[in-house]
């Protein structure tokens, strides 16, 4: 057969990478035994990524290797000046095995000349990586009850600081040396303090928690965007992630269908701009609002304006515990959005922590079991999760 255009990348490659692994050849010396090799786990700095190892000795090289095994997911065989080596992807990580007596300075030089020849398939694999991504072959790692809990939590540190001062006051016992109303003084402003440090911890909680769920939120929808069942044309998902968070959950919740909808989309808009963004970009509004124009023979105006009221500078503390309040029951609101109606089934696969795939082959599989109904989703939920606990157990 010809060479074609696209494999003198490959054959560059090879040859790099021979040069790089000066000493190493494929497969084990004639009667060694695999299985009378020793070794650990290698270092994981030297190897982020083991599947490299694979790709880089199997398909660059050519070297030997064998498939899945009890707990081991693959294994591949090369000699180095005499002495039999097997890397292999296992459980508990990614390990080297050698003969006992093997000198440390020669596993070490071992351990660099391979992980320095795999740097050699960065620029081959970010080229392929990015047409993947164009074309929706990839997988997203599903991991919205670590931002869910995140939420969660700062919800509850908040509702649990905003809550009323039930603690009793102090019993008020008058004295020549302190009057009565001194001890009524003493009093209340133990309690405004109490409160004042409250409000603060309060405060900086429910900011921690509008951001937590601003970072949910953008997380579900890329999640949902696989799950709804709706194939992606070439580019089409790379098209998607340049979106703005807003245009992404419009795509998904389909506003046109509901027109409520779109006056949730208008609050949630107002919260990210006028709490979310000034939190988390150090203070600075959309509007200006951070910024006080000087008015000769007045003073300091805010810069944006009559728009200041429903800024976050409005209050002693940017969030009191009632905007804490309204926030939560608007941000019930928005998941109840995501969880009923059209999205109810979809969310399914959210919440069992499914790890969507996003080529159209398994687009279409999400779709035949939404039009299969609650079942149909249960069953093919089942069937992922256990797919997936026997790779993740190397169950083989």
């Amino acid at each position: 057969m010809a060479k074609t255009d696209e494999d003198e990348p490959l054959v560059a490659l090879r040859k790099r990478m021979a040069k790089s692994l000066k000493g190493f050849e494929s497969g084990l010396p004639k009667g060694c035994d695999p299985w009378e090799l020793r070794g650990g786990r290698a270092d994981p700095k030297l190897f982020p990524v083991p599947e490299f190892v694979l790709f880089g000795l199997r398909d660059v090289m050519g070297f030997s290797w064998s498939g899945v095994g009890e707990k081991v997911r693959w294994s591949v065989y090369a000699t180095v000046e005499g002495e039999p080596f097997v890397f292999a992807q296992r459980k508990f990580g990614f390990a080297i095995d050698h003969r006992n007596g093997v000198s440390p300075d020669f596993l070490k030089r071992v351990e660099s000349q391979l992980s320095s020849s795999l740097r050699l398939l960065e620029p081959l694999l970010a080229e392929f990586a990015k047409t993947q991504i164009a074309d929706g072959k990839l997988t997203l790692q599903n991991k919205f009850a670590e931002f869910d809990n995140r939420y969660r939590y700062f919800r509850n540190l908040a509702d649990d600081a905003f809550k009323p001062d039930t603690a009793p006051p102090p019993a008020i016992v008058s004295s020549d040396d302190k009057p009565k109303d001194m001890e009524v003084f003493a009093d209340l402003t133990t309690r405004w303090n109490r409160s004042l440090v409250r409000q603060q911890e309060g405060y900086f909680a429910s900011g921690a928690m509008v951001d937590a769920f601003f970072s949910r939120l953008e997380h579900r929808v890329l999640l949902l965007r696989a799950f709804i069942g709706r194939p992606l044309a070439t580019g089409e998902f790379e098209a998607f992630l340049k979106k703005t968070w807003d245009e992404r959950l419009r795509e998904v919740l389909r506003f046109d269908a509901d027109p409520a909808i779109g006056k949730h989309l208008g609050k949630l808009r107002n919260v990210k701009a006028t709490i979310r963004n000034p939190l988390a970009h150090g203070g600075v509004e959309n509007d200006g609002g951070a910024f006080y124009f000087h008015m000769p023979r007045i003073g300091a105006i805010p810069a944006n304006l009559s728009r200041y009221r429903g800024s976050l500078h409005m209050s002693f503390f940017s969030i009191a515990d009632t905007t804490h309040t309204e926030i939560c029951e608007f941000f019930d609101e928005v998941d109840a959005l995501l969880e009923r109606g059209s999205l109810e089934l979809p969310n399914e696969f959210v919440r069992w922590g499914i790890d969507p795939q996003f080529d159209n082959v398994c687009i279409n599989r999400y779709a035949d079991a939404l039009v299969g109904g609650a079942e149909a989703v249960e069953m093919l939920i089942d069937r992922i999760s256990h797919k997936w606990e026997r790779h993740a157990n190397y169950e083989y």
